[in-house]
């Protein structure tokens, strides 16, 4: 027995194909896809028999919506929509909008849209997405990174977990000792009268008397230091050797924005210091950080077997490319502001067109990578 849906009142009508146009933009949409706030709930599983499943609920000349693929349709909605859909009425206003959709699909298809561009790429999308979902996860999964390969990684990487303590400091550097102690004098009395200026004052110091022009217009900042003789801190490129006395100085200042109670002499010249930062050590023990560096190898796992997997595509392909006509291809001017495009298929990839879905992602290897590195 198959509905048709009829009624006496204009009013309800009317009411009814608003509705039903409303469901049927969310099919258009594309149920089951992410909402901008995230995921839609997963569909519950269907407690009807097989033999209830392949109930025919609705013709659509040729198509066949089964009770199981509307049950489908309806539980791929939002919890909001879902809730709104329990009543008998709802549920015909819902069917109407699946019947309304395959009319205007039906529709489409006879007009030839299935062969436009934009539909043959979205389709295009889809089956990668599908492709992304099913395929993807079974290159690699997170049970396949044994617990040696995480012991290991973090033993090659003991630096990372356990590191001495460091000191930031600046440096004002003159030539001779006088002028050295004379301008020590004047740092310690103005930074004494004004404490939470400190800083700020040995910078403007170092500007107008610092006889090392690499660090003048940065206020004497020499980053981070290790120890001396205890550890050696990994320095930007092009970072200028601090002399030991230097930084061993700066190791016996308490308090951040401190100065050498005097001179330090080198065989660059006399140096006024001053602690501007401090990094406590720290050492974290293997159970605290074995998740992270699990995730951390199954994704550099996944994006070499996603990898491995498009170059087996690409050697069973032939692919022949112009580069002569490819130089002749326009690009319109674009904004800045605007996100960079388009997307690649790739490892940590986008699918084409923008659809926003990272290629090989997977939500059991979501874990924050912060612990292999940061201190606690």
């Amino acid at each position: 027995m198959f509905l048709f849906f009829t009624t006496s009142s204009p009013t309800v009508t009317s009411s009814r194909a608003r509705n039903a146009l409303a469901v049927c933009g969310l099919l258009l949409v594309g149920c089951g896809s992410e909402a901008p706030g995230g995921p839609t709930s997963a569909p519950a599983a269907s407690s009807l028999s097989e033999a209830e499943q392949s109930t025919v609920v609705a013709k659509v000349g040729d198509v066949v919506i089964t009770l199981k693929d509307f049950e489908r349709r309806l539980n791929e909605q939002a919890p909001f929509a879902r809730a709104r859909l329990g009543s008998g009425q709802r549920k015909e206003e819902f069917l109407d909008s699946l019947i309304r959709f395959e009319l205007l699909a039906r529709e489409a298809e006879a007009k030839g849209f299935h062969r436009d561009a934009d539909v043959v790429m979205a389709q295009k999308q889809a089956m990668v997405r599908k492709l992304m979902a099913d395929e993807v996860p079974n290159l690699v999964k997170l049970s396949d990174i044994a617990e040696p390969d995480v012991q290991k990684y973090y033993d090659d990487h003991a630096s990372e977990y356990d590191k001495p303590a460091e000191v930031r400091l600046s440096h004002l550097r003159v030539k001779d000792e006088a002028t050295a102690r004379k301008l020590h004098a004047e740092l310690k009395a103005k930074i004494a009268a004004a404490k939470n200026a400190g800083r700020e004052t040995f910078a403007d110091y170092v500007r107008h008397h610092s006889e090392d022009t690499g660090t003048r217009e940065s206020g004497g900042d020499l980053g981070f230091l290790g120890k001396p003789g205890i550890n050696r801190v990994e320095r930007p490129a092009g970072a200028a050797e601090v002399p030991p006395a230097v930084a061993t100085s700066g190791f016996e200042l308490e308090a951040v924005g401190e100065i050498a109670p005097g001179p330090v002499q080198t065989s660059e010249g006399w140096h006024l210091i001053q602690k501007t930062g401090f990094k406590r050590p720290y050492k974290r023990a293997f159970d605290d950080v074995k998740l992270s560096i699990r995730n951390k190898l199954f994704r550099e796992r996944k994006t070499a077997a996603l990898e491995k997997f498009v170059a087996d595509l690409k050697a069973k392909t032939k692919i022949v490319i112009d580069e002569q006509v490819l130089s002749t291809a326009k690009v319109k001017a674009g904004s800045l502001s605007q996100p960079f495009g388009p997307p690649t298929i790739g490892p940590g990839g986008l699918v084409p067109g923008g659809l926003g879905m990272p290629l090989g992602a997977d939500p059991e290897a979501a874990g924050d990578e912060s612990g292999a590195a940061g201190a606690p």
